[in-house]
């Protein structure tokens, strides 16, 4: 079966002074096609004609690497995150995980959804972004706006009627940059019999700044516990790992 499709999104800035465009941002995003009599049904992807040999192996890595990540993610996409902590029960002490910890609680209703009854996957992400930025702001206290969002695994749909919590704590910081990772569950409200499960994680990073847009260093973040401890590790890996894919990158367009 032809799990997804690839869709290269790129986003460009107009300079108005000198009329030079500039890239903004860029995205892989990967689709799965649903029967239209049947949106449980998966069905096969038609094939493309490539441009190039290169560029299909490209797409193909690409592909493998997402295809990995998303394995990975399932190992743990169950794990249970606790609910923020109560305003008078907050840690005294800033710059803790449980701190900046945030949640939202939305109900889907039909303005979120497809003509099937599902959430659009744009509207989680904003949910998302938006607990991101709240964990990010509570932390540092000063202007913050998202860097990039590391792979949104949709593991499960969310249909209408379903209360969703959208919940983002801190996992790793380093000098300029926060990584937040943001877990989304739903609780359907009439079929009740489902139960609540995970239907979205990701990782977001965020990065302070001043009141002139310049990035600002980040407050380092206290570790409590092994957990925190092994989050803060892994939130390391995936920072050093993109850093050195942006430093490749940035090599192969001089």
């Amino acid at each position: 079966m032809k799990e997804s499709e690839e869709a290269r999104l790129g986003k460009t800035r107009d300079q108005r002074c000198s009329g030079a465009k500039k890239l903004a941002n860029k995205a892989a995003l990967w689709y799965v096609p649903c029967s239209l009599q049947n949106v449980d049904k998966i069905t096969e992807v038609p094939p493309i004609k490539y441009a190039s040999a290169e560029q299909e192996e490209e797409g193909r890595k690409r592909y493998e690497a997402q295809k990995v990540e998303r394995l990975e993610t399932k190992a743990r996409v169950e794990e249970a995150i606790p609910p923020p902590p109560n305003p008078e029960d907050a840690p005294k002490e800033r710059y803790t995980v449980g701190f900046s910890q945030s949640s939202l609680i939305h109900l889907v209703g039909p303005s979120d959804c497809t003509l099937d009854d599902f959430v659009y996957g744009g509207v989680t992400m904003k949910l998302m972004d938006e607990v991101a930025g709240i964990v990010a702001a509570r932390h540092c206290n000063t202007n913050i706006v998202t860097a990039s969002v590391d792979a949104i695994n949709f593991h499960r749909k969310i249909k209408k009627g379903c209360v969703v919590t959208v919940t983002g704590r801190l996992t790793f910081v380093s000098n300029r940059s926060m990584e937040i990772e943001v877990l989304v569950d739903a609780d359907p409200l009439v079929e009740k019999e489902k139960g609540k499960y995970r239907a979205v994680s990701a990782f977001f990073t965020f990065i302070s700044l001043d009141k002139e847009n310049k990035p600002l260093n980040v407050p380092p973040l206290k570790i409590e516990g092994e957990e925190e401890q092994r989050r803060f590790e892994e939130g390391k890996a995936r920072y050093l790992q993109s850093k050195a894919k942006r430093l490749a990158e940035k090599e192969r367009q001089q």
